[in-house]
């Protein structure tokens, strides 16, 4: 009975986390802190600088890894992105933040173009 009983309410936390985390952010749920962190140490010092605040807003609402593997490099989709995630109550993103955020996923997405384009020609 003391089984059930502490099954019931750990789930009923986790839920009550889910629902909480998704209300804060505008229905965006937190997934935890998986692959979070890139390491940054041979960019550009303003991209350092841009990925600090990348990571600080970002990861309010949901993983960095969810970020990180989007798969995303159109800096079109990453503006209308972005601004989307502006709008999400609880965000903290400010329009200054839009611009310096953009300017790290700019890079980073960069990045991942010119990676994917060296395996291709490495791997004809």
């Amino acid at each position: 009975m003391r089984t059930t009983t502490a099954i019931l309410f750990t789930g009923a936390l986790a839920a009550f986390g889910l629902v909480f985390g998704a209300a804060a952010c505008g229905g965006a749920s937190f997934q935890g802190n998986r692959a979070e962190e890139i390491d940054t140490s041979s960019y550009p010092a303003d991209i350092q600088a841009s990925y600090k605040v990348t990571a600080q807003r970002c990861s309010k609402c949901h993983s960095l890894a969810r970020v990180w593997e989007s798969g995303i490099t159109d800096e079109d989709y990453w503006v209308r992105y972005v601004e989307r995630m502006r709008h999400q109550p609880g965000s903290g993103i400010t329009k200054g933040d839009e611009s310096v955020i953009l300017h790290f996923l700019f890079y980073y997405s960069a990045q991942k173009r010119d990676a994917g384009a060296s395996k291709t020609a490495a791997n004809p």
